[in-house]
């Protein structure tokens, strides 16, 4: 049940990013009268496809320092390779042009970068409220034993 928590919340995270990233796309960098309705099926599928590769951190231990970051450069190479891959098979971008080629990875590293510290930050407010649990029970339970 966590883990399709965990991958709910990062779906909708994902895919939020992504609606914004083609909002700024279609009307500021390459504007456009019209959006594909081909685009609305395609956003959620990639944007699942980029949420499933996040299960390659270990849910029973803990990560050493080195771990953790091997594990995000790999988890963001292959959301990078997910994302390209997609865009050119969905002609999102034309991949021949190396300027579409950089402000693609950009928005993949802008998103991935945000979703990265909204992560963090939830993780640091789920431990803060987990010890300070830890701490009322402990109390309590000392509180009976005296």
């Amino acid at each position: 049940m966590r883990k399709i928590r965990f991958l709910t919340r990062i779906f909708s995270m994902v895919l939020t990013a992504v609606v914004f990233a083609v909002a700024l796309f279609t009307t500021v960098i390459n504007p456009s009268e019209m959006v594909e309705t081909k685009l609305f099926w395609q956003m959620p599928l990639v944007s699942a496809l980029c949420t499933v590769v996040s299960l390659i951190y270990p849910w029973d231990r803990e990560m050493t320092k080195k771990e953790v970051i091997v594990r995000k450069l790999l988890h963001y190479f292959l959301v990078n390779v997910i994302v390209l891959c997609s865009g050119a098979f969905f002609h999102w971008y034309d991949p021949s042009q190396l300027r579409n080629i950089i402000a693609m990875v950009l928005t993949i590293a802008l998103i991935f970068t945000v979703i990265s510290v909204i992560s963090w930050r939830k993780l640091a407010a789920d431990a803060a409220r987990m010890n300070e649990k830890l701490e009322e029970y402990q109390k309590k339970m000392g509180d009976k034993i005296s």
